[in-house]
């Protein structure tokens, strides 16, 4: 049906169509009679049919969209694609850095002469030299040694391998020395992102059904919470962790609301289960405009042993920050000519589960989210997203 047909339906009824609804009736034109029925009932007609309107007519649930998937199978490590898997990431993390006004005279390595007094570079981190403050970085030119200033020594704690820094850099008779670290980051300035209706999103994760210290009061405290809900738009997000048994996944999914939307993320020792939406981990879907970067951390643990100190939260804003979900190359990380974990697209909220520590902050407006867990701590968080708040549901 063409849309000057629909216009013209809708004005013999009494009605005038606004953009959004015109255009969602051209894509969707079978739900004309269906909506047309249903809006006769109210008591109440308005003049103006909005697509918000439309959708609490239709009950229409804001659908979920995969922005980016991550390649679940490894393939053969050879020189040849390591090569390529490298450059690719050096690349779309030096496009990022390029547009950083703090790198001044950004040269490449092989660039650097007796000349070159002050100049910054974009490397990746080769090597941390046991017991100094130096750290081995390359280009696509070449490598080089540099050693930190005593004033910023510190920061090579926070500095990982294999991922791609701008390094600010002076040059003397003792050598290259850097007195400044530029991470990719996130932008100084983002809008907080909001959707025009209330959507609330729920994450639960690390259930842990079978391990011998699950509690069972806190998940019938979760089941007793959940039953009295009463919200139009509700996403259950389920990061994984469930439990190994298949019953037990029938059990909790059987228990959730039935109007409610389901997402699952199968964590590793979750049997294959279709139910609700299933998506990767991890995964970057999108709602109405809000970007959500779910997963369940389990290639993110390895960073717990490298800062200990720092909660969950923190280390994944760490990784934020460096726009890598998983920078340090190991056995068990994915190949493929590109490195998928980039994160090219800024998430508004970054959310995993594993790491059975509850935490939650908010950096240069992305939310950031830690799960806990119901072997440990069962506090798990919900987000409105047409406010932005964030809720802590405590169940202990």
């Amino acid at each position: 049906m063409e849309q000057q047909e629909i216009v013209k339906l809708f004005l013999s009824k009494g009605f005038q169509l606004d953009s959004p609804s015109l255009d969602f009736f051209s894509q969707e034109p079978s739900k004309i009679d269906s909506f047309l029925k249903e809006i006769d009932k109210t008591p109440e007609k308005p003049s103006t049919v909005s697509l918000n309107l439309v959708k609490s007519i239709l009950k229409e649930k804001p659908k979920i969209e995969i922005l980016k998937t991550f390649p679940q199978e490894q393939k053969n490590i050879t020189t040849e694609n390591a090569i390529q898997f490298f450059i690719d990431r050096y690349e779309k993390i030096k496009k990022i850095l390029n547009g950083r006004m703090d790198l001044v005279n950004l040269v490449s390595i092989n660039k650097i002469s007796s000349k070159s007094k002050k100049f910054s570079i974009i490397a990746m981190v080769k090597e941390k030299i046991s017991d100094t403050s130096s750290i081995v970085v390359e280009d696509l030119t070449g490598e080089l040694v540099v050693r930190f200033q005593e004033k910023i020594s510190n920061v090579i704690k926070e500095i990982v391998l294999d991922e791609v820094v701008g390094l600010v850099c002076e040059s003397s008779s003792e050598g290259i020395t850097v007195s400044n670290v530029v991470w990719p980051d996130l932008p100084l300035s983002r809008d907080i992102n909001k959707t025009k209706e209330e959507i609330f999103c729920l994450f639960i994760s690390d259930l842990h059904m079978a391990n011998p210290n699950f509690k069972r009061e806190s998940y019938e405290k979760f089941f007793n919470w959940i039953s009295q809900t009463s919200y139009k738009n509700f996403y259950i997000f389920i990061l994984g962790g469930i439990s190994s048994k298949k019953e037990d996944l029938e059990d909790f999914f059987s228990r959730l609301p039935k109007d409610s939307e389901k997402v699952f993320l199968r964590a590793d020792a979750d049997p294959d289960f279709e139910e609700g939406f299933n998506i990767t981990n991890p995964s970057l879907i999108n709602i109405e405009g809000i970007s959500l970067m779910l997963c369940h951390g389990k290639f993110i643990e390895k960073y717990s042993n490298i800062w200990p100190e720092l909660p969950a939260e923190k280390i994944m804003l760490n990784l934020l920050r460096k726009r890598h979900l998983n920078p340090t190359f190991d056995s068990g990380t994915k190949i493929s000519e590109h490195d998928y974990f980039v994160i090219d697209t800024v998430p508004d909220i970054f959310i995993s589960g594993h790491f059975r520590n509850p935490g939650i902050l908010n950096y240069k407006g992305t939310t950031i989210i830690s799960n806990g867990s119901f072997i440990t701590q069962p506090i798990f968080w919900m987000v409105n997203l047409k406010t932005r708040e964030t809720f802590k549901l405590d169940f202990t």
